[in-house]
């Protein structure tokens, strides 16, 4: 018996002393190198360790008993110990800085605290039977007993973890998908016991109950896939074509930054109104938290293509308006255009011949911010010439200038039929254009009166020749 005393008191006096100062250096090392598993190695040496000594002490050296109260006090904390560090390490080891995609990053919190709860169960029972000499089978029944009552003045709290058990074998939603409860629409942030945790669009934590969750319809806006359709309706005039207007809000649609063109946008005639056509626009985005900022950007272009293409949205008159509303002349409007041509610099020049032609043939367009006037490979319809605003010339997606009041683009249109555009033109700012097509351009660079004119657009084109050729070389 004496010897075996000498055998733990070595132990304590050399072991203990060498271990913790191994450790200790380990622990030094590890945590300049920032690595995470210096957490187990801190609880082993001042947990594990030091409370392992003790029991050794008062049991293995001191002879006391092993039912005596501070000794079974202490391989209680001994254990204790063991199962906190156990359960650091095996968080460390599955879940700590999983890859994403992973099996590990994808489980849920509740399943996590499940898991954990049941280890500290496990090892409840070891010590309340190992060293507590406790009867589990009277433990669990008086268990059973109390929490009858517990059950009752709990119901509610108890109501929300039975729904978040449901919950984490269901999975109806993950963390990071967009869903809705009710009226409620957010992103889950964190899954518990008693709630989910939603992020709103407004950048508001939410936080709904799981029992409400088990009671109400939830649409999870990342199933099955990861994009969301958004539903959009508007309404033309009977006297716009509906293949037209189909054909305007198509390419509206698939130029609206945030749109997906692969699914690609739909667009479909759903009713004839009393006043009016409605449309359906179906546009497929992947980031539902942006769908507000995809609508604005939607409607906002539509207006102004709709102007180009001379389509009309009929608008509810609620009052008569008994004043009459005189409308301008088709002469009141050509003075009014010719008199807009003479304040253009770059057509100061022409003489009135011209003019006259240009307010009849020319066509006034206008173009919302960040809209594409022009895109890399399409083919010019004509000469464009800024009467205010202004836009970026990118080629491939690098800029190369800009177009300011009183300059052009689309020059090439000058040469043969059919040419396309070198980079692609894209507003800055809303602004408005002048469209010159074809042959009334051709008209006007014949006129031996139009050399000015010529020679600008001469050294504009070599310029941006120049600029595309460096930038592609």
């Amino acid at each position: 018996m004496r010897s075996n005393s000498l055998f733990w008191l070595f132990w304590v006096v050399i072991a203990f002393p060498i271990a913790m100062l191994v450790l200790g250096e380990i622990l030094v090392d590890m945590r300049a190198r920032g690595q995470k598993m210096a957490t187990v190695v801190e609880a082993t040496r001042n947990l594990i360790i030091p409370s392992a000594v003790i029991y050794i002490v008062l049991y293995k050296i001191m002879g006391r008993p092993h039912t005596g109260p501070l000794v079974r006090i202490s391989e209680t904390v001994m254990w204790i110990s063991i199962i906190f560090t156990a359960l650091t390490l095996l968080n460390l080891i599955l879940f700590e800085d999983a890859p994403e995609g992973s099996w590990q990053s994808k489980v849920p919190k509740i399943m996590l605290d499940a898991g954990r709860l049941f280890l500290v169960l496990v090892g409840t029972a070891i010590v309340l039977s190992r060293v507590w000499g406790q009867d589990l089978g009277s433990l669990v029944t008086a268990l059973g007993v109390g929490s009858l009552v517990i059950g009752l003045a709990l119901q509610d709290s108890l109501g929300n973890i039975f729904s978040g058990v449901v919950l984490l074998f269901e999975q109806p939603f993950k963390l990071g998908d967009w869903i809705q409860v009710g009226e409620t629409a957010g992103k889950v942030q964190e899954i518990t016991w008693r709630s989910v945790h939603l992020m709103t669009k407004a950048g508001n934590v939410v936080i709904v109950p799981n029992s409400e969750l088990s009671k109400n319809r939830v649409r999870n806006y990342d199933l099955p896939n990861n994009f969301h359709e958004l539903d959009l309706y508007l309404t033309f005039s009977y006297d716009d074509p509906p293949n037209k207007v189909k054909s305007v809000l198509y390419d509206v649609a698939i130029g609206t930054e945030g749109v997906l063109s692969d699914p690609p946008p739909f667009i479909k005639l759903v009713e004839y109104g009393d006043f009016n056509i409605k449309y359906l626009i179906g546009l497929y985005i992947k980031d539902f938290s942006i769908e507000l900022r995809i609508k604005d950007r939607f409607y906002t272009h539509i207006w102004y293509a709709s102007k180009r293409a001379a389509l009309t949205m009929p608008y509810p008159i609620s009052t008569q308006l008994q004043q009459e509303i005189i409308l301008p002349s088709a002469e009141e409007k050509a003075q009014q255009n010719r008199k807009s041509l003479r304040e253009i610099s770059l057509l100061a020049n022409l003489d009135n011949d011209l003019i006259e032609l240009l307010s009849r043939e020319a066509i006034w367009l206008d173009y919302a911010k960040d809209e594409v006037i022009v895109s890399e490979g399409e083919i010019l319809l004509g000469m464009y010439l800024m009467v205010f605003g202004s836009a970026i010339l990118t080629v491939t997606s690098q800029t190369i200038g800009q177009v300011a009041e009183g300059e052009f683009f689309g020059e090439k249109a000058t040469l043969l039929s059919h040419q396309v555009s070198d980079f692609s033109v894209k507003a800055i700012e809303d602004l408005r254009v002048l469209l010159i097509e074809q042959n009334t351009l051709r008209s006007i660079i014949e006129n031996p009166r139009s050399l000015t004119l010529i020679n600008q657009l001469g050294e504009s084109m070599e310029l941006r020749r120049r600029l595309i050729k460096g930038l592609k070389s």
